[in-house]
């Protein structure tokens, strides 16, 4: 994702390598800040894990060019992150949550490897639900079966649908824009799926009069980054999802409502800090932290020791991240509840009821097993944090 602030001679994001593996340290560290708990692993779901992998290969894979090995790597990313963050769900639950898990993955990686066609299907995807036109045929009808169903699951509380259901359709018009911005041509300060670009282009071709620049500092949009990157994350729709273990399962949702924005930024921030090694060592620098890092230099001006530096964004979000969980925590009242379970308490005597026990201690199984299965999965390369370190005594 590349956002581009005006025209210049060097790429939008282009940095040098300003950062040590200072970031390591610094991730251990958050980890015992906000009282990371590991677990092992659950004994797999035989049943979950065969359907899955049966409706990947035998319905999504001939929907594709993909080859066995992406299709393989798909199925394992989708349904262990499930089984992992996720392990008060049924296996209807598990199931749904895998389907969209996968085809998010599909469509995101599609988009960005330029698949044949799938920007202007895309397009028109929500254009299509809005007014009840059936989809074309394909990966986008998959999904939007799979939203439908997600919908059904929380047919009993209104406004819990939306919150589970809409960040899915939001999620493709987000890809949409990921896709316009990385296509900005800067001498135009267009792109060529803007509307009007065409005769920007033509007048730029025709009379030579070159688009005015803007004088505009990079740290004049410092939010946009985080607008968008909540937006392609989908972490409201996954935070929901958490208080809905099963389609019958009614936890009040005025008990929890005011935890969702925090557990929706600690969604989007703890996959941004823990995928940050790999993108590192890959050389990547088109993301969420490098690109707040360009607007923040210019914000903040100075960081730790000197300029700013990616170290510097580093810290800052793992201090986002933790000062999100410490909120949670405490409107949810996990440590109450975590007491009252492991001393035998009374929960009336702390003001506090079987539901709000419930509803913590959904919470602690996905705040923990969401970080299990980043550690866990062989593609974050994150080998040198043994897990078993933060294992409860």
């Amino acid at each position: 994702m590349t956002i581009s602030s005006g025209p210049s001679e060097v790429p939008p994001f282009a940095f040098k390598k300003d950062i040590s593996r200072d970031y390591v340290p610094r991730l251990q560290m958050l980890l015992r800040e906000i009282d990371y708990r590991y677990l092992a692993p659950p004994s797999p779901s035989t049943a979950f894990f065969h359907s899955h992998h049966s409706w990947i290969h035998n319905t999504v894979g001939p929907m594709t060019s993909w080859t066995k090995s992406q299709l393989d790597a798909l199925e394992v990313a989708s349904s262990t992150f499930q089984e992992r963050s996720y392990p008060s769900a049924d296996i209807e639950i598990k199931t749904i949550m895998a389907k969209l898990t996968a085809l998010f993955l599909f469509i995101d990686d599609s988009l960005e490897n330029d698949a044949t066609g799938i920007y202007d299907e895309l397009g028109s995807f929500a254009h299509n639900i809005y007014i009840g036109k059936s989809q074309p045929s394909g990966i986008l009808e998959l999904y939007h079966e799979c939203i439908k169903e997600m919908s059904h699951l929380c047919e009993g509380d209104p406004v819990l649908r939306g919150l589970a259901v809409v960040p899915w359709i939001n999620f493709v018009d987000a890809c949409l824009l990921e896709k316009r911005l990385l296509t900005i041509a800067p001498e135009l300060r267009a792109s060529p799926y803007d509307m009007g670009y065409q005769n920007i282009a033509k007048q730029e071709y025709l009379g030579g009069s070159h688009v005015p620049a803007r004088n505009v500092s990079p740290g004049a949009s410092m939010h946009f980054p985080i607008y968008l990157r909540h937006r392609t994350g989908v972490g409201e729709a996954y935070a929901a999802v958490v208080f809905k273990a099963t389609k019958e399962q009614g936890l009040p949702l005025s008990r929890y409502i005011t935890a969702l924005p925090d557990m929706s930024l600690y969604i989007v921030l703890l996959n941004d800090l823990l995928s940050f090694h790999k993108e590192e060592l890959a050389g990547e620098t088109i993301n969420m932290i490098h690109i707040r890092t360009q607007t923040l230099k210019e914000n903040s001006g100075t960081g730790a020791s000197g300029e700013w530096t990616v170290f510097d964004t580093f810290s800052l979000m793992c201090e986002e991240a933790k000062e999100a969980a410490y909120r949670i925590d405490e409107i949810l009242r996990l440590y109450d509840c975590e007491r009252i379970v492991r001393d035998g308490l009374d929960s009336g005597d702390m003001g506090l009821s079987e539901v709000d026990v419930a509803i913590a201690l959904q919470w602690r199984g996905f705040r923990d097993g969401y970080i299990s299965w980043h550690l866990e999965a062989q593609r974050y390369k994150l080998d040198f944090i043994r897990p078993e370190q933060f294992k409860l005594n």
